[in-house]
């Protein structure tokens, strides 16, 4: 089985390319790229950057020139929780992903969904993708009539995928809870290419050396959700050749 696994940044992969020691066949330096074999799966990695267009231009990429003919997609990553069920660290998977403003839907595939139930993701009803990061505890609660969790890529990623007849589905481990404010304008510190610039980070800290305390708890926090998400994932990859869930699990996945 070909899986194509995305990330948003290279914190949200790290733990698992340090567990699995993942080959870099990347090409150009700006479109990294990663592969191992996992189970019966080989497994294809790329680093989009973050939000829209990043993720776009670079899923899109990937699938028009790896060779391989991917059976399954699956957005990975770190996102923040609209719910307070949704703790950090928890591994979320939803049933549907959609825009903040409601104006497009997709559904991912339930038995990759139902897997992921099996196995210790929580299911939920929606993602939610946003063009903005979220980051704030008011903006968060809003959002939270209408979603689970909020990230700012899964939609286009499962769009490209679902394109191409691909078998989708988004996987997220909670990094930030909905109450808790994030420390920096986490929307003016990424580059052109959605990779975070230390510079723009270091002068937001320069300005507001109040903020570090922050900075360091939701780097925490960050590190722990992406080992776990890290840990899940090797084991929900290694089982996607062994055929579908039995219909018991698959009904109490649902139930969660």
């Amino acid at each position: 089985m070909k899986v194509l696994i995305t990330f948003a940044l290279a914190n949200e992969f790290a733990p698992w390319r340090k567990l699995r020691l993942f080959k870099n066949i990347s090409i150009e330096r700006w479109d990294p790229t990663y592969e191992a074999r996992i189970g019966n799966s080989d497994v294809c990695v790329i680093l989009t950057g973050a939000g829209q267009f990043a993720a776009r231009r670079l899923v899109e990429k990937a699938f028009e020139e790896l060779t391989d003919v991917f059976d399954v997609c699956i957005a990975a990553g770190l996102s923040g929780g609209l719910q307070p069920a949704h703790r950090p660290s928890q591994i979320l998977t939803a049933r549907s992903v959609s825009d903040v403003g409601g104006a497009k839907s997709l559904r991912a595939d339930p038995e990759l969904v139902s897997r992921a139930g099996a196995i210790g993701a929580k299911i939920v009803e929606r993602f939610l993708v946003s063009d903005n990061v979220v980051s704030t505890a008011d903006k968060k609660c809003s959002l939270g009539a209408l979603g689970d969790a909020v990230d700012m890529e899964s939609l286009y990623i499962l769009d490209a995928a679902a394109q191409r007849g691909i078998r989708c589905a988004s996987v997220r481990a909670i990094s930030d809870g909905v109450e808790s404010d994030l420390p920096l304008d986490f929307d003016n510190v990424f580059t052109s290419r959605g990779a975070v610039s230390v510079s723009k980070v270091v002068g937001q800290v320069a300005r507001r050396p109040g903020r570090i305390g922050g900075l360091i708890r939701l780097a925490r926090d960050s590190k722990r959700a992406a080992a776990a998400l890290a840990h899940f994932l090797d084991r929900y990859v290694g089982g996607l050749e062994e055929g579908p869930v039995t219909e018991l699990a698959k009904a109490e996945a649902l139930a969660l």
